[in-house]
């Protein structure tokens, strides 16, 4: 039976005694005292009887008032709440809350359309955003640390936000003034300052990262900063009506309950305390702790003229005691979160008793909570019980006495007789020592608390990739940031200065800059003299290494300073640096040049999923478009500009073109046509058609002059000596041809050549 419920059928009247005094003299005792005092230690030790004691002496009624709802428990901190009533509890020392909303607006709807023209639907894209004010603690604090959204880390413990939010803390002292967003949306005189209670307000708290609703939020505390020592936390909760004696620290306790009797019984009931009277002041100690004065027994053997029984030594057996005793507690180790400490013990018994702690502790100190339970209830059921007669100094609840055999007792009970004291006790505990047993908090996998860093961003007019529409151009972004801990930014698009939101960058890019410079190379052949040190922005980057052929289907295609290169090999050098050799230079190049690159040129990853790519509804081929970028970390915009080419609709020159003259005057001409769908090299058989059918216009110059001009569906071309002739050419003139393969939407650059 808990104490409350025989703590409420107890107070009835009493009949009193007379207590004879040292002096001789009697004195009259109010019988309530003693019997709530025997009650409660049947129930519940100690300190069941140092309550039943203080109740009988009138001391503070608050504390003990019969209670109305169940106290403070784990799970009532792990949701969030807007119910009316809903109790707020007093955050001592360090705590991680849910906390209770407040204050709300309405979801306020975004609509954005995307996409259409040319003959395509558009689409459009609904987000919503909230205002809220969130209830934290009954009392002051002095800070807010992080802050999670669904078990995810929102705010680091730098004060740093992982997501676009605005914050402001109201820390609950009593100079509090008016949140400006409440009082401008409350009624004139209608919105409290919510003096005493700490709160915090988001204002246009985005939802798109949460499934367009409001997340469960929760909260870290500090209401002071460094461990809560129980000897400061019990006064300030019973309101100096209990003095702290003990050398218990923890790290965070949550206040709440119905009356201060209430809010106290979590701690006083499983921590390893005892709450004893002295001198008519309630006193908590630890438990076990040897005390400076200890009694010496003298055994009464009457009572007014009547023969006592003899002291009974009893150990009752173990059937009725745990074979295990378990608490839950928030784990600092594990962000708070709930973590459970079981005693170890071969004495036997039966079940299980499991307790529930709201407090902040390590998993050393809920060991040795949980130990000192175990303890407690195995001495507690070894009893003795007798009387013992008047001494000059009262036997109450909590003292210690020795008795003839030298063993330690603490006495549960006693009550006052004629002359005598009728005495129950126990075992003397042990103290269990902080950290002396083993104790693990478990595995925990803690949100990152990483860091943004700053913006760095990179746009290139791309080729066309594998999967991609090969009847669009692609303007793509790439961004990354300096820290692990960025995520992405928002982005704005400006064509002749007309600027324009067009949502937040792609995943983040693998990207950095070159440690050393490497030369020219023919775009023909493989370069593998050239070796390319690079370092990536942040050490939580990583490429896969890998020792390939750069020409392999999977070769990773980077971007260095405009060149696009397929990388064969590689290696790791450690930390943030990378070695790149094996290298195909030039790759999907208009121009078949793969030109020098000095040290700290830019380097980035070409992977599909870290580019944003920009629709082709917002600019046109031939313009410049500038890009502005802002993340979380950035004070102002980083700005890029980029010029649509349209690379990737546009078909790539031919190669290897060469002209036979058969001696006669007529010309044999041949080349190689390129696609501009890059699938690697496959041996004996032709890359992808990217255009709608072969094409080629071929014209015939001479000093900068047309001659003559072809269209022509296959890569080869006979000019007869007549038809030399009939160009107007003149005898023995360099005459130059040009080849240029017709794509869907534009010519590819020339591939020339001279006849002779």
């Amino acid at each position: 039976m808990p104490i409350s419920a025989w703590l409420a059928s107890s107070l009835r009247p009493f009949p009193c005694l007379m207590t004879k005094l040292p002096n001789g003299a009697f004195k009259e005792t109010d019988m309530a005292t003693l019997v709530l005092t025997a009650v409660g230690s049947a129930i519940g030790g100690p300190l069941g009887g140092a309550i039943g004691g203080a109740i009988g002496r009138q001391i503070d009624a608050e504390i003990f008032a019969p209670p109305a709802q169940q106290g403070s428990r784990l799970k009532e901190l792990a949701v969030q709440t807007s119910s009316y009533g809903t109790q707020i509890p007093a955050i001592f020392g360090v705590m991680r809350v849910a906390g209770t909303v407040i204050w709300s607006t309405d979801l306020i709807e975004e609509r954005t359309k995307s996409g259409g023209g040319k003959g395509r639907p558009s689409t459009v894209n609904y987000s919503y955003r909230v205002s809220l004010a969130v209830a934290l603690s009954s009392r002051p604090i002095a800070r807010v640390g992080r802050i999670w959204a669904d078990g995810n880390l929102i705010r680091g413990a730098q004060g740093d936000f992982k997501i676009d939010a605005q914050m402001r803390v109201h820390d609950g002292h009593d100079n509090q003034q008016l949140d400006p967003l409440l009082a401008s949306a409350e009624a004139q005189g209608q919105c409290p300052a919510h003096r005493g209670i700490a709160y915090v307000v988001f204002e246009d708290f985005a939802l798109a990262d949460f499934g367009n609703r409001i997340p469960s939020l929760t909260f870290e505390i500090f209401e002071r900063d460094g461990s809560l020592a129980l000897s400061d936390l019990l006064p300030k909760i019973s309101k100096g009506e209990i003095v702290g004696k003990s050398t218990i620290d923890i790290g965070g306790f949550a206040v709440a309950g119905a009356s201060v009797r209430e809010a106290l019984a979590p701690l006083l009931e499983i921590c390893p305390l005892e709450l004893v009277v002295c001198d008519s002041t309630l006193v908590v100690r630890d438990l076990g702790v040897p005390q400076d004065y200890l009694h010496n027994i003298d055994i009464a053997v009457e009572e007014n003229g009547q023969v006592l029984e003899k002291p009974q030594n009893v150990l009752p057996a173990a059937a009725k005691i745990p074979a295990h005793v378990s608490l839950r507690y928030y784990d600092a180790e594990r962000d708070y979160q709930a973590g459970i400490q079981q005693s170890h013990n071969d004495a036997g018994g039966r079940g299980e008793m499991r307790l529930e702690l709201p407090a902040v502790l390590s998993a050393a100190a809920a060991k040795a909570i949980v130990e000192a339970k175990d303890s407690d209830l195995r001495y507690a059921r070894h009893f003795w019980s007798g009387a013992a007669a008047a001494s000059g100094r009262s036997y109450q609840p909590g003292d210690h006495f020795r008795t003839s055999d030298n063993q330690k007792w603490q006495i549960s009970e006693a009550e006052v007789g004629f002359g005598t004291t009728h005495i129950k006790a126990k075992v003397l505990p042990r103290a269990i020592v902080k950290g002396a047993l083993a104790s693990s908090a478990g595995r925990h996998v803690p949100s990152a608390d990483q860091p943004i860093g700053q913006t760095r961003i990179i746009a290139i007019d791309m080729p066309l990739a594998p999967g991609s529409d090969p009847h669009k151009p692609a303007l793509a972004l790439f961004a990354a940031g300096t820290k692990a801990g960025w995520k992405r930014a928002a982005i704005s698009l400006s064509v002749d200065n007309q600027w324009s939101d067009i949502g937040t960058t792609a995943l983040p890019a693998v990207m950095g800059n070159t440690q050393n410079a490497i030369g020219p190379h023919s775009p023909f052949l493989l370069d593998e003299a050239s070796v390319l040190d690079i370092e990536l922005l942040h050490a939580a980057m990583h490429m896969t290494t890998r020792d390939a052929s750069p020409l392999a289907v999977d070769a990773p295609i980077f971007w260095i300073d405009g060149e696009f290169v397929r990388v064969g090999r590689i290696a790791a050098l450690g930390g943030k640096r990378y070695r790149l050799s094996r290298l195909s230079r030039g790759v999907a190049a208009s121009e078949m040049h793969a030109p020098a690159h000095a040290a700290g040129a830019q380097i980035v990853h070409m992977d599909a999923s870290s580019a944003h790519i920009i629709s082709e509804n917002l600019y046109q081929m031939g313009q410049r478009v500038a890009l502005d970028v802002q993340g979380l970390g950035d004070v102002e915009p980083v700005t890029t500009s980029v010029f649509a080419a349209g690379l990737a609709i546009t078909p790539l020159p031919p190669v290897h073109g060469r002209a036979q003259n058969d001696g006669s005057g007529n010309f044999d001409l041949h080349w190689k046509r390129r696609s501009r769908l890059d699938l690697g090299w496959v041996d004996g058989v032709d890359q992808a058609q990217a255009e709608d059918q072969e094409s080629y216009r071929v014209g015939l110059y001479w000093d900068d002059g047309i001659l003559r001009e072809w269209t022509l569906t296959e890569n080869r071309l006979r000019i007869s000596a007549s038809e030399m002739a009939a160009s107007g050419t003149p005898q023995n003139s360099l005459v130059t041809v040009k080849v240029q393969q017709i794509g869907r939407f534009a010519l590819s650059g020339p591939l020339t050549f001279d006849l002779r």
